[in-house]
């Protein structure tokens, strides 16, 4: 408690001093706290004979150096003061900050940057870093590398240090940038502080070693995005099934708003085993955009994402979306060999193929009460358990220590209600051995959502919400493929007759199809049976400005929904955002031509045979095949694929594409259908329905 006679400590009192004479506060912040400030001057100034009648930033800095002065126990009165005027705890700490490309980092003052760009070329390769960030937490470089050819190894590299200490890469990542040159990502363990000379070391990139010197800098004011003071309590859902969604950092600017969630979990070795994205709402519904831009090679359960700026009178929610349905999320739990819990198997001296075991052994895993019920020999290498279904559990991975075993598999659940899963052996063992769950994977029910008052923008004009609408692109011509193939330039032929009408603005133009899929086992997507619908608005000159998309399943149900002003979509469902390649595109209901034009590209057999439509009218189907180079035998299947194929039927008479259909071929020349599509309806209408005006009137564009 000594301190609380002292002065502030100098990182305190330098983080402090530095927050305060970089950074201009919010306007909203600003005029918050002057009337509250108003509302109290008689309780706070009551001895004063003439109360002030404004309050400047001016002032705010008198009251910092103020504060330099004046033992630590004043700071904590007047953060209480603060928490008591706006309601609102903060916690005491580091000033964060958002740095592009790199992410949050925990403190603004101890960030390094790339003094400037370093190139080195070659004879046939060109490697140029691009930006270099440094903290406390890691080292981070990303670099350009042009003239490669072929598959690359980007594992070896490594930093130097001036003291000749030698750093390991942790991980790496690559990203295309063109048909010979990929942009790499290479994170290192932080380094010693200050350090502004080393030399980075490439191995066996393109055949040949770089040596790349490299020359950092303190961070400038300006080149970091302030964070805003972090509150005692982060903002956080509620937690549903172990796992909770929590908003870590804001960053508000005059041209946009950048935050950070996370997903947070109850137990070690919890993660989730699918993408997801967030939805960022409004109090009328309205969707703000939620750009993605999360660096590469973040941890899969945090990511970043950049808004709009805000007045600060907005009341927003942050909800967590996992496509097919935001309200259940696979999960998993990993155990170490350790903690697994399992069971003793013995298989007997002499086990054969098809054998089964009657079991009844329970296991208690991550919450769960596992029963497994039986186990049987699929084959002479594999064993194979049943456990009986457990309230929310999906699956399960189970492991052991015998020296035998080459591999497991995760089941999933069986027709029959239960769960499968398998050991893999060099030779079943002939002595009993101990089965481990190392695995289990389960389904959280619930609605993760952060109610949301963003900060204002701090300086500068802040950026009205777009009208959901968009102007009239300038026209672009969709070239088509050169091609002497008869049946190919007749389908586009047709496809161009069907479409023609359609393709004349402005006009609303409402498409239906339907989608009959053969799922697979655990597929959720498509389900058996889909209907799609599509309402898409087109300017004067035909090019679609607006849309949307939604699918339903076989009872009506949405089960996804999107939307797109001008370049810019929303999935209301995943919460994807961003926007398109820019190219404007007229309306089509040609699904075929592509197929055909790699198919030529290629040397696919193409056949065409004449028939008759469903109403009639006479149609032409065109079937394309292609072999694989080998048959392939999936598993679960009795025969082995030789090939796979598309098929189509054109109606001859209006040209429209009436239905599609892909396949995969087995070894006696049947047809395994994959799915079949279906036009049901294409329609030109002067207004849609209200309901689909009011969808795109929630998209918010950037």
């Amino acid at each position: 408690m000594s301190n609380m006679n002292g002065t502030l400590p100098p990182e305190l009192d330098a983080a402090i001093t530095e927050y305060y004479a970089t950074l201009e506060p919010s306007s909203s912040f600003a005029a918050r706290l002057e009337q509250e400030l108003r509302q109290r001057q008689g309780v706070l100034l009551q001895h004063k004979t003439k109360p002030r009648s404004h309050f400047s930033w001016s002032d705010k800095r008198k009251i910092v150096q103020t504060l330099r002065a004046r033992p630590i126990l004043t700071l904590i009165v007047v953060l209480i003061v603060l928490s008591l005027l706006t309601g609102v705890a903060y916690a005491i700490g580091r000033l964060t900050g958002f740095v592009p490309g790199f992410g949050f980092t925990s403190d603004i003052q101890s960030v390094f940057l790339l003094s400037k760009p370093v190139e080195i070329i070659t004879k046939d390769v060109t490697l140029r870093v691009d930006k270099a960030v440094g903290d406390e937490s890691k080292f981070w470089v990303n670099l350009t590398v042009l003239g490669l050819s072929g598959e690359q190894d980007f594992i070896q590299a490594f930093v130097s240090l001036p003291n000749g200490e030698k750093i390991p890469m942790q991980m790496s990542s690559s990203t295309t940038v063109d048909s010979n040159g990929v942009n790499l990502t290479y994170i290192f363990p932080p380094l010693p502080t200050a350090t502004s000379d080393l030399i980075l070391f490439i191995e066996n990139l393109g055949g040949k070693n770089f040596r790349v010197p490299i020359k950092l800098r303190l961070a400038k004011p300006g080149e970091i995005l302030p964070s805003e003071p972090k509150q005692s309590e982060q903002l956080r859902s509620k937690t549903y099934d172990g796992v909770t969604l929590v908003l870590d950092h804001i960053s508000p600017a005059s041209d946009k708003t950048v935050f950070q969630v996370s997903l947070h979990f109850d137990k070690p070795g919890m993660s989730l085993n699918s993408d997801w994205n967030v939805i960022l709402t409004d109090q009328n519904g309205a969707i703000y955009p939620a750009v993605d831009i999360t660096p590469v090679m973040m941890d899969g359960n945090t990511k970043i994402f950049q808004t709009l700026p805000f007045s600060g009178n907005e009341q927003l929610t942050v909800s967590l979306n996992v496509f097919p349905n935001a309200k259940e999320l696979p999960v998993s739990i990993d155990f170490s060999i350790y903690d697994a819990k399992g069971f003793l198997f013995d298989p007997g001296t002499e086990p054969v193929v098809g054998q089964t075991w009657t079991l009844d052994e329970v296991i208690q895993a991550g919450g769960f009460f596992l029963r497994a019920v039986s186990a049987y020999l699929a084959s002479p290498t594999e064993l194979r358990f049943e456990f009986e279904s457990a309230e929310n559990l999906t699956g399960v991975m189970l492991y052991t220590p015998d020296p035998l075993l080459r591999s497991a598999d995760g089941g999933i659940p069986q027709a029959n209600g239960k769960i499968s899963a398998g050991l893999i052996f060099e030779e079943i063992p002939s002595q009993p051995f101990e089965v481990k769950v190392m695995r289990i994977y389960y389904t959280a029910h619930g609605s993760w959502e952060i109610k949301w008052k963003p900060p204002a923008a701090p300086q500068g004009n802040i950026n009205q919400p777009a009208p959901s609408s968009a102007p009239t692109k300038e026209a672009y011509t969709t070239p088509t493929l050169a091609s002497t193939n008869p049946i190919l330039l007749e389908v586009q032929r047709l496809a161009q007759q069907f479409d023609a009408p359609f393709q004349e603005g402005p006009a609303w133009i409402h498409v239906m199809t339907e989608k009959k899929s053969n799922p697979q086992s655990g597929q959720t997507f498509p389900p058996p049976y889909l209907i799609s619908e599509q309402w898409l608005e087109t300017d004067s000159n035909g090019y679609v400005i607006r849309s949307v998309w939604i699918d339903k399943d076989e009872h009506g149900n949405t089960i996804q929904l999107s939307a797109t002003v001008g370049d810019y979509s929303v999935n209301f469902t995943s919460g994807d955002a961003g926007f398109n390649d820019g190219k404007p595109y007229r309306f089509s209901a040609d699904r075929f031509s592509g197929d055909l034009e790699r198919a030529e590209q290629f040397d696919v057999s193409v056949t065409r045979e004449e028939t008759t439509c469903d109403n009639g009218q006479p149609c032409i189907v065109i079937t394309s095949v292609e072999s694989f180079s080998q048959p392939t035998l999936l598993a679960g299947e009795t025969q082995a694929f030789i090939g796979s194929g598309i098929k189509g039927w054109i109606n001859l008479t209006t040209g429209q594409q009436i239905q599609l259909q892909k396949f995969l071929r087995l070894e006696d020349g049947t047809n395994r259908v994959e799915y079949t599509e279906r036009y049901l309806l294409v329609e030109k209408v002067s207004l849609p329905p209200q309901e689909i005006l009011d969808i795109l009137a929630k998209v918010i564009v950037p």
